[in-house]
């Protein structure tokens, strides 16, 4: 997705843009009245040297060493979820095109994907980072 696009999305969505340099860095405070505290969830973004640009949910996450209550965790895991829908959106094929049974439908998506993998920790290791897994799948 084109970075100043997907920039305008986020920031629609309440995010605010922290850090910039070759990454940019968002973050999103949650607040609980159970603990009266703000917690804020960090989401970053990394443009490629092609122009696209693409968020690494497997990292969102909040501060290390904090304690975050359980009802702040699962708000930002909503709010992940909600986040990879907008930012995924849908691929303009109809359902006869695509071929669902598949983790990726081209060469283009396979080294993606590929890519994608490469980098992500397993639940384990985010969990000890204090940071969200993905949902069971």
């Amino acid at each position: 997705m084109d970075k100043n696009m997907l920039h305008r999305q986020l920031t629609d969505f309440g995010l605010e843009r922290v850090e910039y340099t070759e990454k940019a860095v968002y973050q999103y405070n949650i607040y609980s009245e159970a603990t009266a505290a703000s917690y804020p969830l960090t989401l970053m973004t990394l443009t490629s040297e092609h122009g696209n640009t693409t968020v690494h949910f497997h990292e969102a996450g909040f501060p290390e060493n904090r304690f975050v209550p359980l009802e702040v965790r699962r708000i930002a895991l909503d709010k992940l979820i909600e986040l990879e829908r907008l930012c995924n959106g849908p691929s303009g094929k109809t359902l006869e095109e695509a071929n669902n049974s598949s983790m990726a439908q081209d060469l283009d998506e396979i080294k993606k994907l590929g890519n994608e993998m490469k980098h992500m920790k397993t639940n384990s290791e985010l969990i000890e980072k204090n940071l969200i897994p993905d949902p069971i799948q």
